[in-house]
């Protein structure tokens, strides 16, 4: 209840303007996704389930769990399922957005999430760019710098689901057994 006060939101400045969302907003293309948005927001979901255990599975292994595992044999099975899992995930991620680009661009933790994926990317060029070579041809594939990159990577692709989580459904208005 706000009695007649307008209560903004700490995350209000960092939203996508609404002008630019009204201007993304196409009915015909609403309409025609609409038997199946339920369907590529399961794909969405799933994908990004595949996507983050394919990441926390090595970067775990770089943090020293599973040291018996080559690395080099794990980031060849592993890579390849990161690569298509990230590409659903982004295909139906922006599906999703422009099905409903008002609703999901008025979401409070969309720039949060998006800024999440943005340093993960940026985490993981650097890394594989950097040091993920070093890694692979050392014994353990345990560097100081692997593991910095692990806990970053593990800590940026978990806070964009967390704001992914957040977004999905308004707090309830009223709470049952109250």
């Amino acid at each position: 209840m706000t009695f007649g006060l307008e209560v903004s939101n700490a995350l209000d400045s960092f939203r996508i303007p609404a002008q630019y969302l009204i201007a993304l907003d196409n009915r015909a293309l609403h309409f025609a996704l609409q038997p199946w948005q339920f369907l590529i927001r399961a794909f969405h979901v799933l994908s990004v389930c595949v996507f983050f255990g394919a990441i926390l599975v090595l970067d775990l292994r770089l943090l020293g769990l599973g040291r018996d595992i080559p690395l080099k044999p794990l980031a060849r099975l592993a890579l390849p399922v990161v690569y298509v899992s990230l590409g659903i995930t982004m295909l139906t991620g922006f599906v999703l957005f422009f099905y409903e680009p008002l609703a999901v661009g008025s979401h409070d933790w969309l720039t949060p999430k998006l800024l999440f994926i943005a340093l993960g990317f940026c985490n993981a060029a650097w890394f594989n760019l950097s040091y993920l070579p070093a890694q692979l041809i050392l014994p353990h594939g345990l560097t100081r710098a692997g593991q910095i990159a692990a806990v970053t990577s593990i800590l940026l692709w978990g806070l964009a689901i967390l704001c992914g989580c957040l977004n999905a459904e308004p707090p309830p208005r009223l709470y049952l057994n109250s």
